[in-house]
């Protein structure tokens, strides 16, 4: 199996040191599922800590390694959704010589569950739990949880950070902003300790970083869009909607619906955070999808988002497209161009990543360090 090396500079990673459940010991190998609202994914990384100021995680590459829908859709056969990765785990385990004992396996779920009820959510990881004793019998049992927002921002902000290398020598962190596919999340770096659940405090190689950190559950690119489904304004010419009406293509009369959408969140953010320029933020997930489909590089804005956007949704839509995401193209930059405008000028630039050295964004691999670091899981 092929595997990517990526080398992370930190010597103490003690993330969200508030009430939870500590992990025995550490193990050298961590696999954790992503379980979203849009399918479930799971990753396997090995976090070397033989230079503690200095661990390197490899990432492992395995097939089969995604399953589509997302697991709250499924919430009747949990064991039976989460067979399949758990088969291709045991697999990329088994390929790369690895002992079931050396692992650490998780499950985090995001938006989809977030909005099912504590009750079902117990029933579904117990049924995981189970299905991973039978599957992976030795392995050690990390958290199987939905996680909080916030946290997946929080551990998105890392990731991007030490991919570009901004957590040593004192260097400005980037903020990331990200559009999943049930929720969004605005994190940065605080200069000083807030009195809102949005704070998270990370000690960090000998410095404490402060994070504004929020999540908004129901305005991610598949959530959302539920919203607009009956605006025809919100998609192409000739676009059939479910209710038997026609696209209109007209772009910036189908922005009202993205608008209201976000406006009915609580976007207001805390003048102490102080939020910083578009400029010193990464976009990553729909709003780097939005900057390929309408072919602006890694440079977007709200006002150049709306000049490309527009030209396409008055582009007679192709219903025979092999692209499924093609429909939802214009929805898709209304509301990034929107979230924008939300907080930023329009006219402001924001840097678009999809991957960093090579390197693809993932919270996962925050979360991996995390575990690595033998601290204390956050209370969910």
């Amino acid at each position: 199996m092929k595997h990517s090396y990526i080398k992370v500079t930190l010597s103490a990673l003690m993330l969200f040191v508030s009430a939870g459940e500590s992990l025995a010991a550490p193990t050298p190998y961590y696999a954790i599922v992503d379980a979203g609202s849009g399918g479930s994914r799971v990753y396997l990384y090995k976090v070397d800590q033989t230079i503690p100021s200095s661990p390197a995680v490899t990432q492992f590459a395995f097939e089969k390694n995604k399953i589509k829908p997302g697991i709250s859709t499924d919430l009747g056969d949990c064991s039976g959704y989460i067979e399949p990765l758990f088969t291709a785990l045991n697999g990329a385990l088994v390929s790369n010589g690895i002992p079931q004992e050396q692992v650490t396996v998780s499950l985090q779920a995001t938006a989809g569950m977030r909005v099912i009820s504590p009750v079902e959510q117990a029933t579904c990881y117990g049924e995981v739990k189970s299905q991973l004793q039978t599957m992976i019998p030795r392995a050690v049992i990390g958290p199987i949880q939905t996680i909080q927002g916030r946290y997946e921002g929080a551990y998105k902000w890392l990731t991007v950070n030490y991919l570009k290398g901004t957590l040593s020598g004192g260097q400005k962190t980037a903020g990331v902003l990200e559009v999943g596919g049930g929720s969004s999340q605005m994190t940065f770096e605080s200069p000083g300790k807030l009195n809102t659940l949005d704070f998270i405090s990370i000690p960090f190689a000998g410095k404490s970083y402060g994070l504004f950190s929020r999540s908004y559950t129901g305005l991610g690119g598949n959530f959302s869009r539920e919203d607009a489904t009956d605006d025809p304004n919100a998609f192409q010419v000739g676009f059939k909607l479910a209710s038997g009406a026609i696209g209109t293509g007209r772009y910036h009369k189908g922005k009202a619906s993205a608008h209201k959408t976000i406006r009915d969140k609580p976007v207001h953010i805390p003048a102490q955070a102080r939020l910083p320029a578009l400029a010193s933020f990464v976009g990553v997930g729909l709003y780097s999808t939005v900057a390929l489909d309408l072919g602006l590089g890694n440079q977007i804005s709200a006002n150049t988002i709306d000049e490309a956007a527009s030209v396409v949704a008055q582009t007679p839509y192709d219903q025979n497209t092999t692209n499924k995401f093609e429909f939802s193209r214009v929805y898709s930059a209304q509301l990034v161009s929107e979230m924008i405008r939300t907080w930023f000028s329009p006219s402001g630039k924001l840097i678009v990543e999809e991957a960093i050295g090579g390197k693809e964004i993932t919270w996962t691999l925050g979360a991996a360090l995390f575990l690595g670091s033998n601290g204390v899981l956050p209370a969910q």
